[in-house]
């Protein structure tokens, strides 16, 4: 019995190490090695989002996703409330680039199409008037006002995380991402009576650049926070 437990762990290392030779003279093929690929779900910023992923070398990988979403809300911005719609829609291609061999913590660079796309609708004030520009306005004179502002077509895109594509332990792996899409957002400001009142035009013109600029002091970029959940081949 004492012999039998001394020589044991010797004979399981043995058959480990041999498993892979008796798969090959069995079926003519060598054990299936991991493709170091994976598919996610992903929550962020950018709206919910799939992505599929491939380690290439084992300091880089690569990744591309896309992301989808809306969300309405009443937003006040520089005296005018607007009923307004965020719609996520971004396209993302990215390249890690990991510290440690098949690692999980990595630096990433890429491009993302437009993130974001705004569109709002102006609501009068309660005695039923428009602030713009320091003017005031009857909803009758400034018709119906449309504020929509987007990101530029494509931004690089530069951040850090915690995840891999490598096949390491279990399947399914959590995954955490934090960055941005470098580029700030454009405005444009209509009002269907703007066509007849040329005083109305310039305001909306002068009222456009204030509001872009309020928006730039605090989204000179476009800040991405993601948290995922992949499974890995």
């Amino acid at each position: 019995m004492h012999t039998y437990c001394r020589w044991f762990p010797g004979v399981l290392a043995v058959l480990s190490a041999a498993t892979p030779n008796l798969l090959l003279a069995q079926t003519g093929q060598p054990a299936s090695k991991p493709l170091d690929a994976s598919v996610a779900l992903r929550i962020s910023t950018l709206g919910v989002g799939l992505e599929a992923g491939k380690l290439l070398m084992s300091h880089v990988g690569v990744r591309v996703g896309v992301n989808f979403g809306s969300i309405s809300k009443t937003s006040n911005q520089s005296d005018i409330s607007y009923d307004a719609n965020l719609k996520f829609k971004a396209v993302s291609a990215l390249v890690d680039l990991y510290l440690s061999p098949r690692g999980t913590f990595h630096f990433t660079g890429g491009l993302v199409t437009n993130p974001l796309t705004l569109t709002g609708t102006g609501q009068p004030s309660s005695s039923g008037t428009f602030t713009i520009n320091s003017h005031d306005y009857t909803a009758a004179q400034v018709g119906t006002l449309t504020a929509t502002g987007k990101f530029a077509g494509v931004g690089p895109y530069l951040g850090l995380g915690f995840g891999t594509s490598a096949r390491k332990g279990g399947r399914l792996k959590f995954l955490f991402d934090l960055g941005t899409v470098i580029g700030s957002a454009k405005l444009t400001l209509t009002a269907t009576g703007a066509g007849s009142n040329a005083q109305l035009a310039s305001d909306l013109e002068a009222q456009r650049a204030k509001t872009e600029k309020d928006i730039d002091k605090i989204a000179k970029v476009y800040p991405v926070i993601s948290f995922g959940l992949s499974y890995h081949f």
